[in-house]
């Protein structure tokens, strides 16, 4: 498992000429990696569970490490890859092709959608009247990204 700031630190590398890597586009696309290592090979990304907030699934370190930047390019010069595994690289690249023409917007509309892991954590939430922190399980999250791979298969 990597911490999220490192996973951040790779697409931050991979973006750095990309005007719309904001905080939120960088969280996005954290959590959506995060969730296809679970979709894919049931094995977790990184050792922070994203949680459920108003707006959408959030990686708590991230957001503090990145709000500063609010919804501005994150102007962070990343020099290397901070990913040294190979297979995770190919991985991470994987993601990157695949979701970094998306804006923040069009990202975080993807994980808003019903039924996705933070709207059945949000809805559930609601319903105890408890929207503090809440986490999103990781099993929703990897049934979630395998459906999405089976519907693509």
């Amino acid at each position: 498992m990597y911490s999220p700031k490192q996973i951040a630190d790779f697409f931050l590398f991979k973006g750095q000429t990309d005007a719309n890597m904001t905080t939120m586009k960088l969280i996005k696309l954290v959590y959506i990696a995060h969730g296809w290592r679970l979709g894919l090979y049931n094995e977790v990304l990184i050792t922070e569970s994203p949680q459920a907030w108003k707006y959408g699934p959030v990686i708590p370190s991230l957001y503090d490490e990145f709000r500063k930047f609010g919804n501005k390019k994150i102007d962070i010069e990343i020099a290397e890859n901070p990913i040294k595994d190979e297979e995770l690289t190919k991985f991470l690249d994987k993601i990157w092709d695949t979701y970094k023409d998306y804006s923040a917007l069009q990202l975080s509309a993807m994980t808003h959608e019903s039924g996705t892991p933070w709207s059945i954590t949000w809805e559930k939430a609601k319903q105890q009247a408890s929207t503090f922190n809440l986490t999103i399980p990781d099993n929703l999250i990897r049934d979630h990204y395998d459906s999405k791979r089976a519907q693509s298969a």
